[in-house]
């Protein structure tokens, strides 16, 4: 499971190096094989290891494709997803045309949400918490997080 929030810089390459508490999982779980792709919802980008990528991918062509929704979900997700490895020293390559839909200049926040991760550009991950918060004011809480103890 991958957990944390870490701040990280992309080089002048377009690079990013996997942090160390994740490295030896990800060469555990799927040989450093990664597959990157855009958010279909959010200005971010999404990172899975090869085996939970393969598994989301069969869920998703099981949908009806002539379904709007479905069309619009694999134009976004997998129409972007890009394939990549962990080099000798744990980086990847983000390409610039995903750099560039998430916005992502220097600094970077790799969030881990389990199966995966979501890069975000620094400011824009930080607005979206703000919005978040200001949203979740004005709605009711649902009864299954009610329920919920932490």
């Amino acid at each position: 499971m991958f957990r944390g929030v870490h701040s990280l810089i992309i080089d002048a390459k377009g690079r990013m190096k996997i942090p160390t508490r994740h490295q030896t999982h990800i060469e555990q779980i799927c040989s450093g094989q990664l597959v990157l792709s855009i958010h279909p919802d959010d200005p971010c980008l999404l990172l899975y290891p090869l085996t939970d990528w393969q598994l989301l991918e069969e869920k998703i062509s099981a949908l009806p494709s002539l379904n709007i929704h479905t069309k619009r979900l694999k134009r976004k997700l997998i129409g972007h997803a890009t394939d990549c490895e962990l080099d000798k020293t744990a980086r990847i390559l983000i390409p610039s045309t995903l750099r560039d839909y998430a916005k992502i200049d220097k600094k970077i926040i790799l969030s881990g949400q389990g199966h995966n991760f979501e890069l975000w550009d620094e400011n824009s991950w930080n607005e979206q918490l703000n919005n978040l918060d200001q949203l979740s004011k004005s709605e009711q809480i649902p009864t299954e997080l009610a329920q919920l103890s932490l």
